[in-house]
């Protein structure tokens, strides 16, 4: 473990080195003061995975010197302790408020410096196990395959898979109801599957479904992921349903979204809303095979198919 410790005594700088030997695992870099320390911090050669701070230096004292280690992105989680004299209660707020991980109390006991620093040394082990756990979901998450005409589980409140979407007009009670049946789609999603990682088309679509709940907030609806871009869905009640009026809704709800924001693509341009029909009185089933009949159709025409045809053609080629 590297160490940087930070004390204007000698004698303490003196108990530290004959403490943390290299051969007992510790790589000891010992400064005077907080400039030195900056200086060192600089060097690019060097990397800590523990600070030892005494509180009171000469100019810039241990508890600024730790708010300005904190503040460098390198160090956000090294454990810093504190090295201090005084048992003020008011001291050692102001030092754990400024980031202080420990302290310990001079005079300074080897044995317990020691268990304190490979304390230390665990908690900082234990959060590098967990970025690198993060960082292997992410890189999960980027191979994951994700076909573009799929339909999927965006987890949005007031979203169904296809499968769930169909189930609910299904479940409908017999009779004739008052529907308007919709599409919500991303005519250009052949270029946006393209230009973005998997991950990245995900979070897209779950942009637009949440603008589209937004939407529809004042209305009954279902609304289903189908997959190519498309979301389908039905308004229950006798007002006719308004395509444009929606569309702008939901091109307003994307422009405001920071998260579409910051991607290389203009969802809000890209939008289209229409109706599927304009039928007014639909049953369960009869709105069911519609809507299907709509996305085998709008599916041809999107290629998916044809794709699909192309690569058995090419697998014959082979043959």
């Amino acid at each position: 473990m590297k160490i940087l410790a930070v004390d204007d005594d000698p004698t303490i700088l003196e108990m530290l080195r004959d403490s943390l030997t290299k051969k007992l695992g510790f790589d000891l870099v010992c400064a005077e003061t907080a400039e030195d320390a900056l200086s060192l911090l600089q060097d690019n050669q060097n990397s800590f995975e523990c600070f030892l701070l005494d509180i009171i230096l000469p100019g810039v004292d241990g508890i600024e010197l730790c708010s300005v280690i904190r503040g460098l992105q390198a160090y956000k989680s090294t454990p810093i302790i504190m090295i201090t004299g005084s048992q003020k209660h008011d001291l050692m707020e102001n030092a754990f408020r400024a980031g202080a991980t420990d302290f310990i109390f001079k005079p300074l006991n080897g044995v317990e410096l020691a268990a304190r620093i490979n304390t230390a040394g665990m908690l900082n082990d234990s959060m590098r196990r967990e970025r690198e756990a993060c960082h292997s979901l992410a890189e999960l998450t980027e191979l994951m395959k994700i076909r573009r005409d799929e339909s999927f589980d965006l987890n949005v409140v007031g979203v169904d898979d296809l499968h769930g979407f169909e189930n609910r007009l299904l479940r409908l009670p017999e009779g004739c109801y008052a529907m308007n049946l919709f599409v919500v789609k991303l005519p250009q999603i052949r270029n946006i599957f393209g230009a973005v990682t998997p991950h990245e088309f995900c979070t897209q679509m779950v942009c637009v479904a949440e603008a589209t709940v937004d939407a529809l907030a004042q209305d009954r609806f279902f609304l289903g992921h189908a997959g190519s871009g498309m979301l389908v869905g039905v308004v229950m009640g006798r007002a006719r349903f308004n395509p444009e009026a929606t569309q702008r809704k939901i091109e307003a709800a994307l422009d405001e979204n920071t998260t579409v924001q910051n991607t290389q693509t203009d969802l809000a341009a890209d939008i289209a809303v229409q109706s599927i029909s304009g039928q007014r009185l639909w049953s369960g089933l009869s709105a069911c095979n519609a809507i299907r009949d709509y996305l085998v159709a709008n599916k041809v025409e999107d290629g998916s198919q044809d794709d699909a045809s192309e690569d058995h053609e090419e697998l014959l080629a082979g043959f």
